[in-house]
């Protein structure tokens, strides 16, 4: 009676396939587990879409502004002492403080080079100045002006102010009083805005001219052009 070798035992084996061509052993990928949901976007607050919406309002204003301000380019406003009158120019220096009196007399040109862009005055007074010491003001009658237009307008400075120069003041008044030809300045001040088209922006901007005169009593000056210092 034929029996099975001892030790033999038959059953299941895993085995494993190759390919006659050597490749690597086929092992199927283990499924990935899937990716977390992204976090929830944070709700902007009342507070923050008002900021937001008021950043984005003004954003846009400039840019309009800026817009407008390159198209039209506004030019500086020109001003210009046609002529120029001393009648009196006297001081009184027995006083604690010495004392001007005065009589100046001028006519200013004041000019809008723009060919696009009208100008508002909102004020506009000439100032007149001795020795770095302010002697005298008056308004001057302008408070618009349309496209490359010019207004000549008198400027009367009459009265006596005190000065508050000291003794070298004094020495410097006789000197200038000895050549009879006296330093004055004449400024012009005012507060202006512009109109490009039918559009008159309200930010206001300072207008500051320093006409520099040579005056001799009783002789009137000549044409003097005058610098603008802030604009």
């Amino acid at each position: 009676m034929n029996h099975p070798p001892q030790g033999v035992v038959y059953g299941y084996s895993e085995l494993t396939y190759v390919s006659s061509c050597g490749a690597a052993p086929y092992i199927q990928p283990q499924s990935q587990p899937p990716p977390p949901p992204p976090p929830p976007r944070p709700r902007l607050s009342p507070f923050r879409i008002l900021v937001r919406a008021f950043i984005a309002v003004c954003t846009v204003i400039g840019v309009l502004a800026l817009l407008i301000w390159l198209i039209y380019r506004p030019r500086t406003i020109q001003v210009a002492v046609s002529t120029a009158t001393l009648a009196r120019f006297d001081l009184n220096s027995t006083a604690s403080a010495p004392v001007l009196s005065y009589n100046l007399t001028a006519r200013l040109a004041i000019s809008n080079p723009n060919g696009r862009v009208s100008i508002y005055y909102d004020e506009l007074q000439a100032v007149g100045f001795y020795q770095a010491e302010r002697f005298g003001r008056t308004a001057l009658p302008v408070t618009f002006q349309g496209t490359r237009h010019t207004d000549t307008v008198p400027a009367v400075l009459v009265g006596s102010s005190p000065m508050g120069f000291g003794d070298s003041g004094v020495d410097a008044f006789r000197d200038h009083s000895n050549m009879k030809l006296f330093p004055v300045d004449l400024w012009v001040d005012g507060v202006v805005r512009y109109k490009f088209g039918e559009l008159t922006t309200t930010t206001a901007s300072t207008l500051s001219v320093k006409c520099h005169l040579a005056l001799q009593l009783m002789v009137a000056s000549g044409w003097v052009e005058c610098t603008v210092i802030d604009f």
